[in-house]
């Protein structure tokens, strides 16, 4: 199957310019990331999980039913301490030195945050876990939700049906990584420039609002 959108240089760059206006907002969050980068604090885990999860709609204690958390108590008694003695950090070192977007690397880690976040709320979380490990490693995390996968479906050729050789794995998420590396690729030889996973994010997005 071919790809349903062509790409040009001017529909490239409109959303880069558009989306700026989020960029102060999103150097809050990185920068938080960038301050407070080790799980080992109770406040600093709720602070990012909270912020990362209620600005991007992916909150931890969001649930398809509405039924209550317990609200702050929630991310206190649960939330802190399960990601606190999960060893988080350990799963981040191999990330922490890359430049680009590596598979090998970012789909296993991205896989233990899923399932771990999923034990916690009961529900599956694989947005959250592709926006808090982007907050803390941005130039190597694809940024996941449904407009994004929606969009990245129209703009590259749907894979083999070979599943991704990366364990563990979440499999909507590494195809999604897989099919987003090959788009980035793609769009830095359209524009010239080496581009971000957050550029890449605002061009999905772009696609995704044209339909």
């Amino acid at each position: 199957m071919t790809k349903s959108v062509q790409l040009s240089k001017v529909f490239v760059s409109r959303p880069l310019k558009q989306y700026s206006v989020w960029d102060l907002g999103n150097a809050a969050l990185y920068d938080l990331c960038r301050k407070h980068p080790d799980h080992r604090s109770v406040d600093a885990i709720v602070a990012k999980v909270w912020l990362i999860g209620r600005s991007y709609a992916a909150s931890i204690e969001r649930r398809r039913d509405n039924r209550p958390t317990g609200g702050g108590d929630f991310y206190v008694d649960h939330v802190a301490p399960r990601i606190r003695d999960a060893g988080v950090d350990r799963w981040f070192v191999p990330l922490l030195g890359l430049r680009r977007p590596e598979a090998e690397a970012v789909i296993p880690v991205h896989a233990k945050l899923t399932e771990l976040l999923a034990s916690i709320s009961g529900l599956e979380k694989r947005s959250l876990a592709s926006k808090y490990l982007h907050f803390h490693v941005p130039r190597t995390t694809y940024i996941y939700d449904a407009r994004a996968d929606w969009a990245i479906r129209r703009v590259t050729p749907a894979p083999g049906r070979r599943s991704p050789p990366f364990d563990p794995r979440d499999e909507t998420y590494a195809r999604f990584f897989l099919r987003c590396r090959e788009f980035h690729e793609e769009v830095e030889t359209l524009m010239g420039r080496a581009m971000t996973p957050r550029e890449v994010d605002h061009v999905l997005l772009a696609v995704a609002k044209r339909g």
